[in-house]
């Protein structure tokens, strides 16, 4: 098929169903969705796909099977290694449209996402719900579930809270086939045999696209306290790291060394009349923490 035609195909098969999904082809949009943030390969897609439903979605891929369609995921393309890049001609299918907080569960603590929930968009609904959804990035603003859990994503609570995957209660896919499956079902106990959202999780969408997530939420965190203290050697990050452990549960654990510093600086708007004085000190902890 030439690119006409594949385009016409696409539009068809997203004009099907009673909630029409969208076809771009302006050049605005093939170089928008056509690449994430490491913009070091110049993206060339020969369209864009926005499904509405996990069954436009199936309708995609075997559409792509029968006509041997290249089709390359896209969350909110926010990655760093160019796991969302189209330069040869694919067909992007982003999940920009997929957006809806299906179905929440208060007695299981449970929230039910399409692919395309907004990280931020998550952590709010949680909220709102007196509850809390810990995993977070500086992205989480843009950052959408699918392309989190694609990756596996682990963000700044890992040391408490884990990597996506952790959080992850069930799974609806759409495979390389065109099958789409339900995995997991939900549940907290459940050991019938091969555990596949393990395999679609961190996949990056070579096994198949996620579609809806249920996910996971608990309790918020009281009284966060940021500590920031410093080293003199970088040696000792590690034994201040096993110190507060003995004691207290860190929600995050991060450093940065003095030579950052004095590069941000002189970019940050701050009232202060000067600089603080970091002369003396190599190197610097900045952890999360519960008050007791």
């Amino acid at each position: 098929m030439n690119p006409e035609q594949i385009v016409a195909s696409l539009k068809a098969l997203m004009e099907a169903g009673q909630t029409p999904g969208k076809v771009l082809t302006d050049a605005a949009d093939l170089e928008n969705y056509g690449k994430d943030w490491t913009k070091i390969y110049p993206p060339k897609p020969v369209a864009i796909v926005l499904p509405k439903t996990t069954e436009q979605v199936q309708a995609l891929v075997r559409f792509a099977n029968e006509n041997q369609v290249a089709l390359v995921p896209s969350g909110g393309r926010t990655g760093l290694s160019a796991g969302a890049v189209a330069a040869n001609g694919e067909v992007v299918v982003a999940f920009d449209n997929m957006n809806q907080i299906l179905d929440f569960s208060a007695s299981d603590r449970t929230v039910k996402c399409q692919a395309g929930v907004v990280t931020e968009q998550l952590q709010t609904y949680a909220e709102d719900n007196g509850l809390y959804y810990p995993v977070d990035f500086a992205s989480a603003g843009s950052s959408q579930l699918g392309g989190n859990l694609s990756t596996n994503a682990g963000g700044i609570k890992v040391i408490r809270y884990g990597m996506s995957r952790d959080w992850v209660a069930g799974l609806k896919v759409v495979t390389g086939k065109g099958d789409i499956l339900d995995l997991n079902k939900d549940l907290a106990k459940n050991n019938t045999g091969y555990d596949l959202r393990h395999l679609f999780i961190g996949a990056e969408g070579t096994l198949g696209f996620i579609t809806e997530a249920t996910m996971k939420l608990s309790r918020k965190p009281d009284n966060l306290t940021v500590l920031v203290l410093g080293l003199n050697d970088l040696t000792n990050t590690m034994d201040v790291l096993q110190a507060f452990q003995k004691q207290i549960d860190l929600t995050a654990y991060e450093f940065f060394s003095h030579q950052p510093w004095g590069m941000y600086w002189p970019m940050a708007r701050c009232r202060r009349r000067s600089k603080p004085r970091l002369r003396t000190t190599r190197c610097w902890n900045l952890r999360r923490c519960p008050t007791r």
